[in-house]
């Protein structure tokens, strides 16, 4: 009787067991893709042949197919990067009441008026890596994109990789890990955007107008949505140095649409903006205008209250103190007397802005105006004085703030030369020093100079940030460097700050 109890208890285990093993074989992304038609969503299971995972499906009712099938792709990317990575939410919650009392001498009368805000951001955690399309078409009148990430080629796509001491990102190493995603540097996010051209040079010039009118638009939609809140007092000074530079970012683009519409040339792309990139750029930028210290002076001291306002509109704080500051915005103005043809007198004005690198003397940028388009003839002189000036400031004001940012992105991009004075120092460490400088950080040795007297040798170092960040790249590598190659010598490095760095040779 016993026995008989445990023989059929043991069937029901192995039925069971046969079951479970069964149902896990049996489950397919594409079961998941039917179930979805008509409604979207994400869906997520295992199975024996690619372990987990996750399929999104989007939708669309574009009456273009490509146009359609492409928005449906995004947002079945959106829904995978929000079930796989996250999202991270930040809200804020106001409330205000204000009072207001009207009085008509006897009576009086109060009025309220109640204000209330509620403001819900939220941001994606990361980005995703082994996507691939399962299935595409059209289901009852809309477009529909199903995309997939499965275990198993997330796990070939990091095998495919270069190896990295970053063990956590490595899905290969570490086959237990929970994330099924990975997080790339490098990803790239697609961004729909508009182009528009002028056809008074001919159709095909305003086509390629138009396309490089579109790529420009969708770095500046991608950074737009980067770096918002990101670069905090920045954002604006961010944004403008990366506007104009378009190169680098953009791997691939597809035309999606373009017609002649009013006269103007327009061209609708999906481009692959790489944020990778932007992100990095805008690092680069924050830290350059975040490091850099101003200050104002001006010949006309009821202008530089105006250009210290329209500077910090960019973000960027002045220091009253003149010696703590290293660039200097330098105004100067003038107005001179001047005649038309039919005799009036009249005045015009010039204003010249200046912006000067306080340790070198060297001017980065000079931003003028037209004098002869600030001409103005009225009575009495005075009256002419004064709105020529204002002509004059209306016109620097409206490039002002494009030229100082592009200039100072020019400039911290061509680097700063640097002073390194390495003391006790023979031909041999100067060719180390040099070795490591230009193959382990982003800068370059230009030259050097020798100091007899004090037996030290003074290299100049052109590097695109502060000399405490080149070190931070590069100081490791140059004492292991001095182990291996240093015939028995070793540097010691003294001191080093945004100015020079000393070394000694022992």
């Amino acid at each position: 009787m016993v026995w008989r109890f445990l023989r059929t208890l043991a069937l029901s285990v192995v039925i069971l067991c046969s079951g479970f093993h069964a149902a896990i074989a049996a489950a397919d992304p594409m079961d998941d893709v039917f179930s979805m038609l008509g409604q979207g969503g994400t869906r997520s299971g295992v199975n024996a042949l690619d372990g987990y995972y996750v399929v999104a499906m989007g939708t669309s009712s574009h009456s273009s197919e490509s146009k359609g099938k492409e928005q449906a792709r995004l947002d079945a990317l959106r829904q995978l990067n929000e079930m796989i990575n996250g999202v991270e939410t930040s809200g804020s919650t106001e409330v205000s009441m204000e009072y207001v009392t009207v009085s008509d001498g006897v009576n009086e009368q109060e009025f309220s008026k109640e204000r209330f805000v509620d403001v819900v951001s939220h941001a994606f955690k990361g980005n995703l890596s082994a996507v691939k399309m399962l299935k595409s078409g059209q289901y009852d009148g809309e477009h529909f994109v199903a995309l997939v990430v499965t275990e198993r080629d997330v796990a070939k796509v990091s095998a495919l990789r270069p190896t990295t001491t970053d063990a956590v990102n490595s899905f290969a190493s570490q086959t237990s890990t929970i994330t099924v995603a990975e997080f790339s540097g490098d990803a790239s996010s697609s961004v729909e955007a508009k182009g528009l051209a002028p056809m008074k040079k001919g159709e095909s010039v305003a086509r390629e107008l138009a396309v490089q009118d579109a790529i420009k638009n969708a770095v500046q939609q991608a950074q737009g949505v980067m770096i918002s809140g990101k670069s905090g007092q920045f954002n604006e000074a961010v944004a403008m140095a990366i506007s104009t530079k378009t190169q680098g970012y953009v791997s691939h683009y597809e035309i999606l649409d373009e017609d002649i519409e009013r006269g103007q040339y327009y061209v609708i792309v999906v481009a692959d903006v790489n944020q990778g990139q932007l992100l990095n750029d805008a690092n680069f930028y924050l830290d350059i205008f975040g490091h850099a210290q101003f200050s104002v002076s001006a010949n006309n001291p009821d202008k530089k209250e105006w250009l210290t306002d329209e500077l910090e509109k960019l973000g960027f704080a002045f220091n009253q103190d003149q010696s703590s500051a290293t660039h200097t915005f330098k105004l100067e103005q003038s107005q001179r007397a001047v005649g038309d043809h039919k005799g009036s007198q009249g005045f015009e004005t010039a204003v010249n802005i200046q912006l000067v690198d306080n340790a070198s003397g060297a001017i980065i940028l000079t931003v003028v105006n037209k004098p002869i388009k600030s001409r103005i003839y009225v009575e009495p002189a005075s009256r002419a004085k004064q709105v020529s000036e204002h002509q004059a400031y209306k016109q620097i004001s409206a490039k002002l703030g494009l030229e100082v940012i592009q200039s100072l992105a020019a400039h911290a991009e061509r680097g700063v030369v640097y002073p390194i004075y390495i003391k006790n120092a023979n031909r041999n460490d100067v060719a180390i020093f040099k070795h490591v400088l230009e193959n382990s950080t982003n800068g370059s040795v230009e030259n050097w100079q020798w100091d007899k007297t004090e037996k030290t040798m003074m290299l100049n170092y052109r590097f695109s940030g502060s000399l405490s960040q080149a070190f931070d790249q590069g100081l490791d590598e140059l004492y292991q460097t001095f182990k291996l190659e240093g015939k028995g010598r070793r540097p010691h490095l003294k001191s080093v700050d945004n100015q020079l760095a000393n070394f000694e040779i022992r």
